[in-house]
Parts: C-alpha cells; sequence; structure tokens
C-alpha cells in the first residue's frame, strides 16, 4: 500500500531510488516493510466457519498461528467458508505456521474439524 505515486516520464520527473547494474540498466529500491505493531486473536475452534475471522489488512507483514485445539483446523486466505474438502491449507493439532509472506494481506477463514480448544493467532503489522 504506497503513501504516494510517482509518475516517470523519461529523462525528466521526480527522482526515484535506483542501482546502477552491469550494461547500464537499473534496478528499482523497494522497501521491505518490518512490523511496528503485534496483536493475538484467538478463536474458540468451531465446526461453524467463520469467514474473514481475520480480516484483510493491506498493512499486516507477518501472520503466525497455533493449533491448541483437539482436531484439524482448515484454512482458505479469502473470504470463503473452508470446507473439510475445499480449503487451502489444514494445520494439526499442535501444528504451529508462519503464512507465506505472500498471503498475509489476505482475508483468512477458518474451520474446525471438532469443536474446542483454541487457534491462536499473532498478526504483525507495519505503520
Amino acid at each position: 500500500m504506497a503513501d504516494s505515486a510517482v509518475a516517470i516520464t523519461a529523462g525528466a520527473g521526480t527522482n526515484i531510488d535506483t542501482f546502477a547494474i552491469t550494461g547500464g540498466d537499473h534496478q528499482q529500491v523497494i522497501r521491505k516493510a518490518k512490523a511496528t505493531a503485534e496483536t493475538d486473536d484467538f478463536w474458540t475452534i468451531s465446526t461453524t466457519a467463520a469467514t474473514s475471522r481475520i480480516a484483510a489488512d493491506a498493512s499486516r507483514v507477518g501472520v503466525t498461528m497455533v493449533n491448541g485445539g483437539s482436531g484439524r483446523v482448515y484454512l482458505r486466505f479469502d473470504a470463503t467458508a473452508p470446507t473439510t474438502t475445499v480449503y487451502h491449507w489444514f494445520l494439526e493439532v499442535g501444528d504451529r505456521y508462519e503464512v507465506p509472506e505472500y498471503a498475509v494481506t489476505l482475508a483468512i477463514s477458518v474451520l474446525g474439524q471438532f469443536a474446542g480448544g483454541t487457534l491462536n493467532t499473532e498478526l504483525f503489522t507495519s505503520a
């Protein structure tokens, strides 16, 4: 999520940061945001799916999860309810999971195989 936009016109306009590489080409500098805040989410595992349990957030830079329940927890990285046959990922009992960087900004929907226990989620955001 950019906080500014720069129109680029060859030979004119606002400067952008680049690295000059062999052959005279340039590579653009891209900022890698680090977390500036952490919040916790504790979902009491249910056999009723929770769509967008974790809302989509363009400022999120990391998500870690731990299944503290008594069965699988099914995950979908969108606003659709997962099922035991249609899901993107699942966590076995006791599993710890670090959501891949390319998916951390997406909504996360959840479903438990059995009710009880807690899905513990840490959400890391950047200002």
